[in-house]
């Protein structure tokens, strides 16, 4: 009567602590959502039904006692099978493959496990009350495995630390009575703790977001791989050295060897799976890492380090197989007025669509690059197909073709002919390829200089092009052929910008032949620029009244050993983009006060000298020190010195170049503003410098072509000028008409081969 009494009481509390810890893990439930949500809610219908279980107070139904017992373990299996979800694994694998290889892993531990005990207690008792346990069992190693082989927080793996407390707890209760065997207190105590620790679990609070995971699991991933296999082993050795000793195995040893067998092939499946997933993964991370490395990120193009690699086995192939390749240079036109004016937002949308447009007007085996900034390359492969000649039809406009070669900017024809004012005065050999890729770049500038459509505003943006041909049989390098490309585009800046120049110098092959680097040698090796071949030539400028000389200006002429006579439009574009332009200004300019005594002999008078400045030296350091030192030097009065700021480049700081110019003038030397009309001289440099003279571009004295439209111009900015107190000087006179309409406008100088060409010192003749 007092055993029942006590079974009652027991059976009561269990009975009590269930239902309590059933409703604490609903109430902690609330708040949450997914998988933290969900295993609390499987918790609570497990305790639910075995705590249901208690209410019978005579024997259940062994139906009811096995559903109450096994309902709590399956429903521990689902959360514990979720909240893999949450926890990371150092292999990637898909959630399904990971659930399945937890449940083998725990399955293939317990199995060693259990023929451990089999091997040593031949009788341990059957039936269903033999799931309880080893169910238990199963669930605790899985709860091992997550906490050894799934890193964690400590706030993350406390709750689970806690389910393995409650599961060992249940299982602990269920073996002994199992084995009928040890205290009743005990087993009690153990179905009295579960559900509390189940309760400790669900009230954990959640883990905080700034808690990262503890990664030291992380640095050994071959730990979920070995695990499992360690039991599996132990008892493989013991089973065969128990054969080897003449025992065999028994009916259920040799069931689970099978069964083990079974669960470690598929096993290696499931890492097989993992081992091509992870492959895979890591194929398409270094196909994302190689795009990264060769591509640019804004416009998708290739990028300065493709299309470098690129070009040298372009350029191997012309070596080797006679392949020929070219290389397009092409840098926008006044981007920065884009994003000044829009944002840095909308220029970036110009770049990719830039980008596009490229890519729409190149062939399969081009490359187009963007190589930082606004600017762009193509390289020009030949060597892959057969490059086909343009066709010629008749009625159509052919765009004319300009050339940067030693002897300047040449002008070609449709028809493979130079063209020079207008007459035909030579036949040039030009390879069908060469005519290709100059094509290709002429449909490049036609498109980029469609306006682009970006949120509703028309945005147009030029581009200035350079071309590079290397022939069959070069042996040019890649930076050699980009100096080249980047000349020939800055030679379209000087000229008004928004065309295509193809750079054509000497045919030498060899890397002497090649400008930019002759022009570094001759200007940085310490030398003086004459001995490199540097001379002052000098052009006058005249009274248009009575074509007096009142001044001379001193003009840089180059002849290069190797290359011979080299334009100035060349050398000049090349020593600007290289940072060697002033060496350039400070010989003329020292040369030419070098000659103002045997300048004024010639005369008959002292003479006015105009000498050339690039504008981009009005933000730099010491330009006025080397004025006032040539200055100085030769005795030359320094109202003689006329500084002409030359219109190639923007002026980088208006501010600082009128305080520059403002002290030059302190030293009683004149300013005059070079080709005003083009390029970057405008009315905004006569408001924002000090001006004593404007040089007019030869694009607005042409008035015997044009004379209203010019005459207009020419007109309006005299007035401009002469309101102003500055002189006005016409360039580009090489007719008479022109000289004589330029002076009906009012215009009082010239200066042009009409008068006379730029010419050595010693060849100048003084006009009448």
């Amino acid at each position: 009567m007092v055993i029942a009494s006590v079974v009652v009481l027991a059976d009561l509390a269990q009975l009590v602590v269930g239902l309590i810890a059933a409703v604490t893990c609903l109430i902690a439930a609330r708040g949450r959502a997914g998988v933290p949500r969900h295993w609390r809610h499987l918790a609570a219908g497990g305790l639910l039904v075995w705590s249901l279980t208690r209410l019978w107070i005579s024997d259940p139904p062994e139906l009811v006692s096995d559903l109450g017992f096994l309902v709590l373990p399956a429903c521990m299996l689902v959360g514990l099978l979720a909240a893999a979800h949450t926890r990371p694994r150092p292999v990637p694998t898909s959630p399904r493959r990971d659930q399945l290889a937890l449940i083998i892993d725990s399955v293939l531990i317990t199995g060693s496990l259990l023929a451990l005990i089999w091997s040593f207690c031949d009788d341990v008792a059957a039936g269903w009350p033999v799931a309880y346990p080893i169910v238990d069992l199963v669930l605790v190693t899985m709860v091992v495995l997550l906490l050894t082989t799934r890193p964690d927080s400590p706030a993350g793996r406390r709750p689970l630390v806690l389910i393995g407390a409650a599961i060992l707890a249940f299982g602990t209760g269920d073996t002994l009575r199992l084995l009928d065997t040890g205290p009743a207190w005990l087993e009690v105590t153990g179905h009295l703790l579960g559900p509390v620790f189940i309760a400790l679990a669900a009230l954990n609070p959640a883990r905080p977001v700034v808690v990262g995971p503890d990664t030291t699991l992380l640095e050994h991933p071959w730990l979920h791989l070995l695990l499992p296999y360690g039991p599996v082993v132990v008892v493989g050795g013991l089973l065969v050295a128990q054969t080897i000793g003449g025992e065999p195995l028994t009916a259920s040893q040799a069931y689970l060897g099978w069964f083990g067998l079974a669960l470690v092939v598929t096993r290696q499946m499931l890492t097989i799976m993992d081992n091509t997933v992870l492959l895979d993964r890591i194929a398409e991370a270094q196909q994302r890492l190689h795009h990264q490395a060769y591509h640019d990120p804004l416009t998708g193009l290739a990028n300065r380090a493709l299309f470098r690699e690129r070009l040298g086995l372009a350029l191997e192939a012309n070596q080797s197989r006679g392949a020929p390749v070219a290389v397009l240079f092409a840098d926008l036109d006044d981007f920065k007025l884009i994003n000044d004016t829009f944002g840095h937002a909308m220029g970036d949308r110009v770049l990719t669509a830039v980008g596009e447009r490229m890519r729409s007007c190149v062939r399969s085996q081009d490359l187009v690059a963007r190589l930082g900034g606004d600017e762009f390359a193509v390289v020009l492969g030949f060597g892959f197909e057969t490059a086909q000649a343009p066709r010629r039809r008749r009625g159509r406009f052919r765009p004319r073709r300009y050339v940067l070669s030693a002897a300047g900017v040449r002008v070609h024809d449709g028809m493979d002919r130079r063209v020079s004012a207008g007459r035909v005065t030579a036949e040039l050999p030009y390879p069908v390829w060469v005519a290709e890729a100059e094509a290709i770049g002429q449909r490049m500038l036609a498109e980029l200089r469609e306006p682009y459509q970006i949120d509703g505003r028309s945005v147009g943006v030029g581009v200035s092009v350079g071309l590079v041909a290397a022939e069959p049989g070069d042996r040019l390098s890649a930076d050699i052929l980009l100096r080249r490309a980047d000349a020939a585009m800055y030679a379209v800046k000087r000229r008004g910008k928004g065309a295509l120049v193809t750079y054509a110098g000497p045919r030498d092959s060899t890397p002497n032949a090649d400008l930019p680097q002759l022009l570094a040698g001759a200007l940085s090796d310490g030398g003086s620029p004459a001995e490199a071949g540097f001379q002052v030539y000098y052009q006058p400028i005249v009274r248009l009244s009575d074509s007096t000389t009142v001044a001379v200006e001193a003009l840089a002429r180059w002849t290069d050993p190797v290359a011979g006579p080299v334009h100035p439009d060349v050398f000049v574009t090349m020593a600007e983009r290289t940072g060697l332009v002033a060496a350039i200004d400070d010989f003329v300019l020292d040369q030419a006060c070098a000659d103002a005594a045997r300048l004024a002999e010639v005369y008959g008078r002292p003479i006015d000298i105009h000498v050339n400045v690039s504008a981009g030296r009005l933000g730099q350091q010491g330009l006025q020190e080397a004025v006032s030192a040539a200055l100085q030097r030769h005795g030359v009065p320094a109202s003689r010195l006329i500084v002409e700021i030359t219109e190639t480049l923007r002026i980088p700081d208006l501010p600082r170049a009128a305080a520059v110019l403002t002290s030059l003038r302190g030293l009683g030397v004149r300013i005059a503003l070079d080709d005003f009309g083009s390029g970057y001289n405008a009315l905004a440099q006569l408001h924002s410098m000090p001006v004593d003279i404007v040089k007019l571009d030869s694009t607005l004295t042409d008035v015997d072509a044009e004379p209203d439209r010019a005459g207009a111009l020419c007109r309006s900015v005299l007035a401009i000028c002469a309101e102003l107190g500055i002189a006005v000087v016409a360039e580009g006179l090489e007719t008479v008409e022109r000289s004589s309409g330029m002076a009906a406008l009012g215009c009082p100088l010239g200066q042009g081969y009409l008068f006379g060409p730029p010419v050595p010192l010693n060849r100048l003749t003084p006009t009448p």
